[in-house]
């Protein structure tokens, strides 16, 4: 023992050294325990966001249209269960009757949206007597204009007016409809500088792209997008415009659409089957900077990509 005192007293530095190498490998391997442990970063993230209740977007889903959280999912199943009979309605009359019963399902605004569809059908010149264009176009717009209007049969006898569908409509027994346009506001009732962005992220709020689309089209006027500095009669007119194209985006129907088709029926042009295309033409070139910078900015507050098509 004296003697290993002995060096232990000749040998301070290398002593001290032999200690540090020792705590260096207890501390390294304490260390490797943590790291073993540890989930990675993307997973805490996951975990957390499960743990909160979030829903992840579908493929798809843009930053401003993703379906609900888990308290919302049920009334949005009901919603898109809703927008399917919208579509597969074979007389919409019958269909504005059943709708209007079932408000907690979009049903009052699904029945505004067919009344809609209708009444600028019957606005609708006709069918013109020549057209250009690729033939099977124009067959294909006749078909899909004539099919809409046997789906419209007695509609507009029934309610010639939005407010005479709307009167009905707020007489009907049951909850309020979770979706602000089928208030009236932007169909029965003016459009208003007050009530738009809350109107447009009430109808964003449901994940109902079509509701996003009619929201947008009824308040585009009015939003602050764009040449903010510019003559606000003219920039309200590209807003609306704009608005058109971003519409047909969000429900994904841009090309052979209705609005394509009544066009391409109710003109004879028929060199364009994307509405988007029919829209850009009526700008003026002297105008088309503020307008590409008004729908630059509708993209961003609808939350979509410039020239992506929504998924109905």
């Amino acid at each position: 023992m004296r003697q290993l005192l002995g060096w232990i007293r000749d040998h301070k530095l290398s002593t001290a050294g032999l200690v540090l190498v020792i705590l260096g490998c207890v501390a390294l391997v304490n260390l490797s325990r943590r790291v073993h442990h540890l989930r990675p970063r993307a997973a805490v993230a996951a975990s957390a966001t499960a743990a909160a209740g979030d829903v992840a977007p579908s493929a798809g889903a843009t930053a401003g249209l993703t379906p609900p959280g888990q308290a919302g999912t049920e009334r949005f199943a009901r919603s898109a269960a809703m927008r399917a009979e919208f579509d597969g309605a074979a007389s919409y009359l019958d269909f504005i009757q059943r709708a209007l019963s079932r408000p907690q399902e979009g049903g009052k605004f699904y029945a505004l949206l067919a009344w809609k569809r209708c009444n600028d059908l019957d606005r609708h010149a006709g069918i013109a007597p020549e057209h250009t264009g690729d033939e099977a176009s124009h067959e294909s717009a006749v078909a899909l204009v004539e099919d809409a209007e046997k789906r419209c049969v007695g509609v507009l006898d029934a309610y010639p007016d939005a407010q005479a569908l709307y009167k009905v409509a707020t007489e009907q027994r049951g909850g309020r409809d979770f979706l602000l346009p089928a208030e009236g506001r932007g169909i029965v009732a003016p459009a208003a500088r007050a009530t738009a962005d809350a109107d447009i992220d009430a109808a964003l709020g449901t994940g109902d792209r079509w509701a996003a689309a009619q929201a947008l089209q009824a308040n585009a006027g009015f939003l602050d997008v764009g040449n903010s500095t510019g003559d606000d009669d003219v920039d309200r007119d590209l807003r609306e415009q704009a608005a058109r194209i971003v519409a047909c985006e969000l429900v994904g129907n841009c090309r052979g659409g209705i609005e394509a088709s009544l066009h391409c029926v109710g003109t004879g042009d028929c060199a364009h089957d994307d509405y988007r295309d029919v829209v850009l033409a009526t700008v003026p070139d002297t105008q088309r900077t503020i307008f590409d910078t008004i729908l630059t900015g509708l993209h961003e507050r609808m939350g979509l990509a410039p020239g992506g098509d929504g998924t109905p």
